[in-house]
């Protein structure tokens, strides 16, 4: 065999080896992502049944305590209105 031969040969064998590395790292990768959409999707089914209960349990407060609820909007308004008066004021 000539040096050529056997260079070529190597080359193709490194050719090869790269090829199979390249694969791995792409399965690798494609495993991760998938991982990290089915965690998301579990994640995000969590905070929006989280969300839901909130939304009934304070439908359920304002049901069962009418003036306390129509306070709290009416403080959490004035409270909001204030800061944003502030923040228009220290613009001038």
């Amino acid at each position: 065999m000539s040096k050529g031969d056997n260079l070529s040969e190597e080359l193709q064998i490194l050719k090869d080896k790269a090829k199979q590395i390249t694969g791995k790292a792409r399965e690798e990768y494609l495993e991760h992502v998938s991982d990290l959409k089915e965690k998301l999707k579990q994640v995000t089914g969590e905070t929006s049944e989280k969300a839901k209960q909130i939304i009934d349990q304070t439908g359920t407060y304002i049901k069962e305590n009418p003036q306390k609820a129509t306070l709290i909007g009416l403080g959490v308004g004035v409270g909001i209105g204030v800061m944003i008066g502030m923040l228009i004021g220290r613009r001038k």
